[in-house]
């Protein structure tokens, strides 16, 4: 190829894309490797910030889009299992006590309608916003705590509280007694 050759914007994209897929590193990139590839290519470190923002941004609200769709399809599937199960059960006792009266119907019906409802809301994709902030926060909280928390289970600390509240036995509370961890009065 020659050197004088320029490519254009979509071009670049392409070629970087296809690049990366032939020539895939080992390991992910760290951000300061981003930096140093924009800087590579003449992009100021703001956009490249800016732009791992809003991709990092994107990746947590399609997770805790699916977090949320996925809860709601189990709670739909759990609720059919129940009412398949409750009206099998009326439907025996209404035959067994009753074979003339079908006072099952009204049940199997009315319930049925409920079932149809939370089925609408189960299966749609629509977040809330209110709903998808409240994910968000969730996952970031459970992300901090599991970096947090798996750093203790290394050094032998067993959380049973907040983790700025606890300190680890000394070595001589260790050797005579096999108490828990303490956790420190404020």
């Amino acid at each position: 190829m020659s050197k004088d050759q320029s490519y254009a914007d979509d071009e670049v994209r392409a070629i970087i894309e296809r690049a990366l897929k032939e020539d895939a590193p080992a390991s992910t990139l760290s951000h300061d490797d981003l930096l140093s590839i924009g800087a590579g290519v003449g992009l100021s470190p703001a956009a490249i910030e800016s732009a791992a923002r809003d991709v990092t941004e994107a990746r947590l609200t399609t997770t805790a889009t699916k977090r949320i769709v996925s809860r709601r399809r189990r709670a739909l599937a759990a609720h059919a299992l129940v009412y398949v199960a409750v009206n099998a059960l009326l439907f025996l006792v209404n035959f067994l006590t009753t074979p003339g009266e079908w006072w099952v119907l009204f049940p199997i019906f009315f319930w049925g309608l409920a079932l149809a409802v939370h089925a609408a809301f189960g299966l749609s994709s629509k977040v809330s916003e209110r709903r998808l902030s409240r994910e968000k926060r969730r996952l970031l909280e459970a992300a901090n705590q599991g970096v947090t928390r798996l750093a203790e289970r290394r050094k032998g600390v067993r959380v049973a509280g907040p983790v700025d509240q606890i300190e680890a036995p000394s070595v001589e509370d260790a050797q005579t007694t096999h108490d828990e961890p303490k956790v420190r009065r404020q």
